[in-house]
């Protein structure tokens, strides 16, 4: 027979698992750890930084035109001309495109005459030469009666601190009539310089 040594009193109640408790504070942790590190990588992603500053300065468009000096004032007769030259020097920074355009002319001395009947009897011729002693009656250019007298802008390109020597013509019609002799005419050139993109 065998003997049993009987239980008295309390007996310790069975260990609760406190690991399980740990081992979801650990993981919750790493998680968070890990979605951290995910939002940190996102933000290098998108990253910002900001330039030097840079100091940009516009350009200076200018112009300096001498008077015209007429090289030959003899009265115009029929089919002769008189011609003079005037100098423009682009003392900007940029690089001009140069107009030329007559934008006034005014007619005296014919007052029972219209002046458009002196001005249809003219014609303005424009020249571009390498020294005033270049310029002459017959040379190329542009040419327009000085009621539409207008290069338009591009006639050409002036460089920085170049200057330009023109050479302008007046013809009087070989059948102008007449009534035109002794007409007085003034006219305005007026130089414009826009700049060159680019």
């Amino acid at each position: 027979m065998t003997r049993t040594t009987p239980t008295t009193g309390r007996h310790r109640a069975p260990r609760r698992r406190r690991w399980v408790w740990t081992l979801g504070i650990a993981l919750a942790a790493a998680v968070s750890a890990a979605v951290m590190g995910s939002g940190s990588t996102y933000a290098l992603w998108n990253s910002s930084a900001e330039t030097d500053a840079v100091t940009i300065r516009s350009g200076t468009a200018t112009l300096a035109v001498t008077a015209m000096r007429v090289t030959d004032a003899a009265p115009l007769a029929p089919g002769t001309s008189t011609t003079g030259t005037f100098t423009v020097r682009n003392t900007g920074t940029v690089p001009l495109s140069i107009r030329l355009a007559l934008t006034g002319t005014k007619v005296a001395y014919v007052p029972s005459v219209p002046d458009a009947a002196v001005l249809d009897e003219l014609t303005v011729r424009l020249a571009a030469v390498a020294r005033a002693s270049d310029c002459r009656a017959g040379l190329g250019g542009y040419s327009a009666r000085p009621t539409a007298f207008d290069t338009g802008s591009g006639y050409y390109t002036l460089p920085v601190g170049v200057t330009g020597t023109a050479c302008v013509e007046v013809v009087l019609d070989a059948d102008a009539p007449q009534t035109v002799s002794g007409a007085v005419t003034d006219f305005t050139l007026t130089v414009t310089g826009t700049q060159v993109a680019g």
